[in-house]
C-alpha cells in the first residue's frame, strides 16, 4: 500500500474498487461523505483518503506513479468528484463513509462502507438495504419482487434471502466469479429491480483454519513440532490453498518491500513529510560512529523503523504491518535481524510468519483500527508481533513467542491515538521506533526466564476493552493528547 494510513489509503482504495464493481460502469459523478463525529472527517485530507478512493473508483493502481494527481486526473477525464463532511445514516463506525455514484448511462449505486483497520473493509448498506460485504469473495446480489422470486431460484441456486417491503434481496458469496451471461440474463428478468456483482479485493479463502486462538496455536505447534513461524506458514498455506513454497515466496515479496522502504527512508532526498524533517539516517550514522548512549541492534532497529515511517508519511509504498501507522516497527526489527544474524531467506520468511501469527489472533479477537481502540491496537500490536519475530529468530519455542508478544502488549494498554495535525508523524514515528527497540527486550525477558502469567489471548482482550473505553478524542480524531498541546496546535495542518 501507499502511506500514510492503512484505513485511509488501503481501506479507502479497496472500497473504491468495490464500489466501481457494484456500479459496473465508468463513473461520471461521485460524492463521498464523512460523518463530522467520526474519525475520517478531521483526517481524510491530511491522510489522503481522496487520492486513494479516487484511484480505486477509477480502476487505477495505487502503485501508479501518477497516484498523487488522481483527483485532478479524474476531473480532467470528466468525472465530477466531491468529498464532504455530512451526517451519515446506516453506520456508527468512526471510519464510515457514504458513497453516491452515477454512470453516463445513469446507472447508480449508493453505498455505506467502513474502513475497519489494517486495510480491511466492510460494505454495510447498498441502495438503502443492509448488506455485509468484506471483499473476501465473489458476490452476486439480486433484488426482485416477491412474486418473481421463483424465476431467480431457477437460474441461481444457494442464495441467501432477505425480504423487505415487498421485495427480496438475494445474495451469494462464492470463490468463483458469476458468469457474465448469467448476470445479463438476470437483469432482463421481469420484476428484477437490481443486479450487482463485486470481485474480491483480498485473497480468496480456499481451506480450513487450523486454530482459533493463541492458546490453540501454541498447542498445535507443539504437537507438530513446529516453531511459531512454521505453524503460521502451515495455517496460511492451508487457508489460501497455496503450497508452502508459494506462501514463503509471497511473504518474501513483502519483506523486499520492507527492505526498500527502509532504504528509501534513509535517503533524505526521498522524504516529503508534513511536520518532520528526516532523521533516521542521522541516527544510523551516530550509532555506527559510537555517538549514541548505548547503541546496538536495538538502536539500529529503532532507526530503521523511523526510516520506514519517513517513507510511509511521504506516501511511499510500504507494507502495512499490521497498519500504515504502525508500518515501521516490524521492518525495523526484521531487517536488522536479517542483517545481524545473517538469516537465510526461508528463516526471514518464518520470522515474518511468526509475527503474522500474533496479528492473526488480534484480527480474530479485536481490531487493528486505532479509531476503535487507540494506538495499542496499531503500534502496540506491531510491537507484540515484532517481539514474537525476535523469539522466532533466536530459536525460541512457540509458547515463548506468544508470551513475548503478550508482555509487549501488556505494556501498551491504554495508549491513545493522538496524531498531531491529523498526520501519522508525531508521535507515531517515535512510538514505532520504541516498539521496535522494546521487541528485543520482551524477547530477552521471556527467553531469559520471566514467567508470563497472562496469556496472549487475555492480553489482547484486555487491550481491546481498554481501547474501546478511551474517549473519542483519544481515538484518531486529533482532538486530544499530544495533538492538542500548544506546540502541536501551532504546526501546519495540511499539505
Amino acid at each position: 500500500m501507499r502511506g500514510p494510513s492503512s484505513s485511509h489509503t488501503a481501506g479507502a482504495y479497496r472500497i473504491g474498487l468495490m464500489v466501481r464493481d457494484l456500479l459496473d460502469a465508468d463513473p461520471t459523478t461521485v460524492r463521498v461523505s464523512f460523518d463530522p463525529n467520526g474519525s475520517m472527517a478531521p483526517t481524510w485530507q491530511p491522510l489522503g483518503v481522496d487520492l486513494a478512493f479516487t484511484a480505486g473508483i477509477m480502476g487505477w493502481s495505487m502503485l501508479d506513479p501518477d497516484y498523487f494527481t488522481a483527483v485532478d486526473r479524474a476531473r480532467e477525464a470528466g468525472v465530477t468528484i466531491e468529498f464532504e463532511n455530512a451526517p451519515l445514516e446506516d453506520t456508527d463506525h468512526p471510519n464510515g463513509m457514504l458513497i453516491e455514484v452515477a454512470s453516463r448511462s445513469d446507472r447508480r449505486v449508493r453505498v455505506v462502507a467502513e474502513a475497519v483497520g489494517g486495510g480491511g473493509i466492510r460494505i454495510v448498506a447498498l441502495d438503502h438495504r443492509p448488506v455485509d460485504l468484506d471483499g473476501k469473495s465473489h458476490v452476486l446480489l439480486v433484488e426482485v419482487g416477491t412474486d418473481d422470486e421463483n424465476v431467480i431460484a431457477d437460474l441461481v441456486s444457494d442464495m441467501n434471502r432477505q425480504e423487505h417491503d415487498g421485495s427480496v434481496r438475494l445474495s451469494r458469496s462464492s470463490s468463483e466469479s458469476p458468469d457474465p451471461e448469467l448476470v445479463s440474463r438476470l437483469r432482463g428478468v421481469p420484476g428484477v429491480s437490481g443486479v450487482w456483482k463485486a470481485a474480491p479485493v483480498f485473497y480468496l479463502r480456499q481451506g480450513r483454519t487450523l486454530f482459533e486462538s493463541a492458546a490453540e496455536m501454541a498447542i498445535e505447534a507443539q504437537k507438530r513440532g513446529h516453531s511459531l513461524g512454521e505453524m503460521a506458514l502451515a495455517y496460511e498455506a492451508e487457508l489460501l490453498g497455496l503450497t508452502e513454497d508459494d506462501a514463503i515466496d509471497e511473504m518474501l515479496r513483502r519483506f523486499e518491500i520492507m527492505e526498500r522502504s527502509v532504504a528509501a527512508g534513509l535517503d533524505d532526498r526521498q522524504s516529503d513529510m508534513l511536520l518532520l524533517r528526516p532523521t533516521a539516517a542521522k541516527v544510523i550514522e551516530a550509532e555506527i560512529s559510537g555517538a549514541v548512549a548505548i547503541g546496538g541492534i536495538h538502536t539500529r532497529a529503532a532507526a530503521m523503523a523511523l526510516a520506514v515511517m519517513h517513507h510511509c508519511n511521504s506516501r511511499g509504498v510500504i507494507c502495512a504491518a499490521p497498519t500504515g501507522g504502525s508500518a515501521g516497527t516490524l521492518p525495523g526489527v526484521v531487517v536488522s535481524l536479517a542483517e545481524e544474524m545473517k538469516l537465510s531467506r526461508r528463516q526471514t520468511a518464518l520470522v515474518l510468519f511468526a509475527a503474522s501469527a500474533v496479528g492473526l489472533i488480534v484480527a480474530r479477537r479485536a481490531t487493528f483500527a486505532a479509531e476503535i481502540a487507540g494506538c495499542q491496537v496499531e503500534i502496540g500490536v506491531a510491537g507484540a508481533m515484532a517481539a514474537a519475530a525476535v523469539v522466532e529468530a533466536a530459536g525460541g519455542s512457540p509458547r515463548q513467542a506468544v508470551d513475548a508478544a503478550s508482555i509487549s502488549l501488556q505494556n501498551t494498554i491504554g495508549s491513545p491515538c493522538d496524531p498531531v495535525a491529523g498526520a501519522c508523524e508525531v508521535p507515531c514515528h517515535t512510538r514505532n521506533a520504541v516498539a521496535a527497540s522494546s521487541a528485543f527486550t520482551c524477547a530477552d525477558l521471556i527467553i531469559g526466564g520471566y514467567a508470563n502469567p497472562i496469556p496472549l489471548d487475555e492480553s489482547i482482550d484486555a487491550s481491546y476493552e481498554v481501547g474501546m473505553a478511551l474517549p473519542s478524542e483519544l481515538r484518531c480524531t486529533a482532538n486530544g493528547g499530544c495533538a492538542v498541546t500548544p506546540s502541536a496546535l501551532s504546526l501546519p495542518r495540511l499539505r
